[in-house]
Formats: C-alpha cells, structure tokens, sequence
C-alpha cells in the first residue's frame, strides 16, 4: 500500500509539474509574441512617418490650390472619432479639424477645434450625413434652426461655407471638407467650382485610404 501510494503521490507531482511548465511555456510565448509585435511596430514607425508626411503634403497643397482657386479664406478637414465613453457605457463620439490652411491675415482655428462632442453639433452633422453637404450664403441664415452651430461658425468669424462629406471606400461618411469665407464673399457659384471641390474631396478620400493600407 506504501508503495502504491508513493507512486500515486509521484504520479499527481509529475502531472502538476507538466501543468506548471506548460503554463510557463503559453507565457513565455505570449511575451515572445508581444516583443515581437512592439519590435516590428516600432520599426515601422520610420516608414509610417514618410507616409503620413508624403500624403499630408500632398493634402495641403491640393487644400492651398482650392482656396486659391475659389478665392476662399480658410479650408479645412474634420474626422469624426471616438472620443472614449460615458458613465452609462454610450461612446462619447467627437469630431476634430485635422487639416487647415488660411490665407494670408486669417486667423487659424485649428487647436480650438478639437474633440467637439458631436452632441453639441448634432443637427449639423445630421444635415451631413443625410445630405452629404451644407452650403450656406449667409450665416445668418441657421441662427434659428442650429443655434450652436451658427455660434461655433461665428467664433471662427464665417461669414459662409461650403461643407462637404468624406467617406471611406464602404460608402460611410468619416468626416468633411470645410471651404470658408470670412473677410472674401462666398464664391461656390458655378458646377466648376462645385467639381473643383469634389475633386479636392476624392483625392482626401484615396489618400485616407492609401493611410490606413497595412501593406
């Protein structure tokens, strides 16, 4: 019986041993893995900065020939993101102005344009996601109807705007392009200045996308 037990005892240890190298060994390879993972991201981070640089300036310039071209003074883009969350659970979504060029004696607004809550905006992004524009020749014109977008638009001093979505290669609108006219007159007046700004929205859209290709 002394030995039957003696063998049972090693038995249960080698069993309990192997369960304690094979847990050992799972870590082992998860920490492996995430070395690995951070190696790998960290010296991507050369090759994502050309990117990013490479397209941003193309972004830019291609920002800099509209408002040029419409005679606009500012030009902008804005991404919507998720902003993290509410106590409840509910995604605290935002909307930030990522790009902006000015002209010459306007003042930039991009660093007060960040992380708006959508909430605040709502019936303007609305207006965007179902229309997929909003064109507007006087400001005055959405005091009553939007009230707190007419006063986020009048602290950037706008007189009008011309603002249109962009969307991700599913169709789904992440964002928009801002032309305005502060101290200029709106000057969105024909189909070629609508199509020089569809034009200035698609290449946003492919250089988006060309951003987010992992290979």
């Amino acid at each position: 019986m002394k030995g039957v037990n003696i063998t049972e005892t090693l038995i249960n240890w080698l069993n309990d041993f192997s369960l304690i190298i094979l847990g050992i060994g799972a870590i082992l390879l998860a920490i492996i893995k995430v070395y690995k993972n951070t190696k790998k991201e960290v010296e991507s981070i050369p090759k994502k900065l050309k990117k990013q640089v490479s397209v941003d300036a193309e972004i830019t310039d291609a920002m800099e020939s509209l408002k040029e071209r419409l005679n606009a003074d500012r030009v902008q883009i804005y991404d919507f993101h998720n902003g993290g969350h509410y106590s409840n659970g509910r995604s605290a979504l935002k909307v930030s102005c990522s790009y902006e060029v000015c002209r010459s004696g306007i003042a930039p607004k991009q660093s007060m344009l960040q992380s708006i809550p959508i909430s605040c905006i709502s019936k303007f992004v609305n207006k965007i996601l179902n229309d997929e524009k909003f064109e507007v020749k006087k400001l005055e014109d959405i005091k009553e109807e939007m009230p707190a977008t007419y006063q986020l638009k009048k602290d950037m001093q706008l007189n009008s705007f011309y603002d249109i979505a962009i969307k991700n290669k599913q169709g789904e609108v992440i964002g928009f392009l801002a032309v305005q006219f502060v101290k200029n007159s709106y000057n969105v007046k024909t189909q070629d200045d609508v199509m020089a700004i569809l034009k200035l929205k698609f290449l946003i859209e492919e250089k988006f996308e060309f951003l987010i290709d992992k290979k």
